[in-house]
């Protein structure tokens, strides 16, 4: 059985590089042509893309593969009659081509970050977060006060609370909600039911817990610089930024994951992130 690589390669940088002097050696690389990906409707905007037979040239110069050449329709079907054991970066283009074309072949996916492709958009990771005991009696207050918030959300399947310490020491709470009213998702039904989490998080009729803490401080005046937050549950992407932006000091949280750039956001704006255990 002969082996290769196979990849959508739509512009030259690093993550493509380290994708292909880690398992490219001595085998050849099959560049996925327009002919295979015409129809994906999320590469229509990706303008930046370069004509895959110049891509071909400038790989080849870097000697990381046998030989370089561009599959059109016609050459990935005589590639897929040879039953190669294929490697292709784990991304949407891959999953595509090897469904339509290479569906009998062995197949090896190689997690290689090059976009932000739907498989990494909507994928959930373990957020990077400082172990924190709970037994700090202001801390544990905080940790009491949104587990009370919580449990007063009508949203049963998703209860999450939050409280926040301002800087003169106040506390304010505050639970996830349904607008425009509370029972909004039992008389019209939840728009969530159609997504797996994390997958299109602003197709919501729910405010979240720490969004509404902001809002209310802002619209009664408050400062949130400085402030201590705790969220039961790690913050959504656009929480994360409204945190970032409010200019919290520390974000507390028990469980849950971190989807896209919320992580990213909110140490980037120096927010003191801690897991409490």
């Amino acid at each position: 059985m002969t082996a290769a690589l196979v990849a959508y390669v739509p512009v030259l940088h690093e993550g493509y590089r380290r994708f292909l002097a880690a398992h490219g050696d001595g085998l050849p690389l099959h560049l996925i042509g327009p002919e295979l990906h015409q129809d994906y409707r999320p590469l229509a905007k990706d303008i930046r893309a370069l004509d895959p037979e110049l891509t071909a040239q400038a790989i080849a110069a870097w000697g990381l593969c046998a030989s370089v050449d561009v599959l059109d329709r016609a050459g990935a079907q005589r590639l897929a009659e040879t039953q190669p054991s294929l490697t292709l970066p784990a991304e949407d283009v891959s999953y595509l081509v090897v469904e339509r074309h290479f569906s009998r072949c062995d197949v090896r996916y190689a997690p290689a970050f090059l976009r932000w492709d739907k498989t990494r958009t909507a994928q959930l990771l373990v957020p990077e977060a400082e172990m924190l005991q709970s037994d700090d009696e202001q801390l544990a207050e905080l940790v009491d006060a949104a587990r009370a918030a919580a449990a007063s959300s009508i949203d049963w399947w998703r209860q999450v609370g939050a409280a926040i310490r301002f800087a003169d020491g106040e506390i304010a709470v505050a639970h996830n909600e349904h607008l425009p009213h509370p029972q909004s998702a039992y008389a019209v039904g939840d728009p969530r039911a159609n997504f797996n989490k994390g997958v299109a998080l602003e197709l919501s009729t729910a405010v979240h817990a720490e969004a509404r803490l902001i809002a209310a401080a802002a619209r009664e005046g408050r400062a949130t610089r400085a402030a201590v937050l705790f969220v039961s549950d790690f913050p959504c992407p656009p929480c994360s930024k409204l945190i970032a932006g409010a200019g919290i000091e520390r974000l507390c949280f028990r469980s849950g994951y971190a989807v896209l750039d919320g992580q990213d956001v909110l140490a980037a704006a120096g927010v003191q992130i801690l897991q409490v255990q």
